[in-house]
């Protein structure tokens, strides 16, 4: 009788994780917080369409730069968004990769981890090359990525 209770429960318990799974967005946590020593990405979740926004802090811009992204099929565990950047509207690709088991994530200065913990994923942040629409541009060119770390978060 106990074993039949346990599997019962068992079963129970898996289609209540799967329904609950179907539910979820493929995107982790609330909010994604890495970077390195000179950039710094926020991706946050929109709790009303669970759509994903990315705020970016880099040197080449004067004022952050934000816009919606769209998730892309990636392997298991990672995470592809898109979306634009800069006036130009040019895209942008933000690949999230966790780090090996027994593997660390370093950013520029040697630390390992933040307020939130050691470093549990690479980021890397690809714009794509563009031509400025006037002599004025409001950045500078920007490199061909920015890598660094972080960690999914629930604030």
């Amino acid at each position: 009788m106990r074993t039949f209770f346990a599997a019962a429960c068992a079963l129970a318990l898996a289609g209540f994780g799967a329904a609950a799974h179907a539910q979820q967005v493929t995107y982790p946590a609330p909010t994604f917080r890495g970077g390195n020593t000179d950039w710094q990405v926020v991706l946050s979740t929109r709790q009303t369409d669970l759509s994903v926004v990315y705020r970016l802090r880099i040197q080449q811009a004067a004022d952050p730069l934000s816009s919606d992204l769209r998730q892309r099929s990636a392997a298991t565990g990672e995470y592809e968004l898109t979306g634009t950047i800069g006036v130009e509207k040019t895209s942008v690709t933000v690949k999230i990769v966790p780090v090996p088991l027994g593997g660390a994530c370093t950013i520029d200065n040697g630390l390992m981890g933040d307020a939130y913990g050691r470093f549990a994923y690479s980021i890397k942040v690809i714009p794509e090359k563009s031509k400025p629409i006037s002599t004025r541009a409001a950045h500078k060119p920007w490199p061909a990525e920015w890598s660094g770390c972080g960690n999914f978060t629930l604030d």
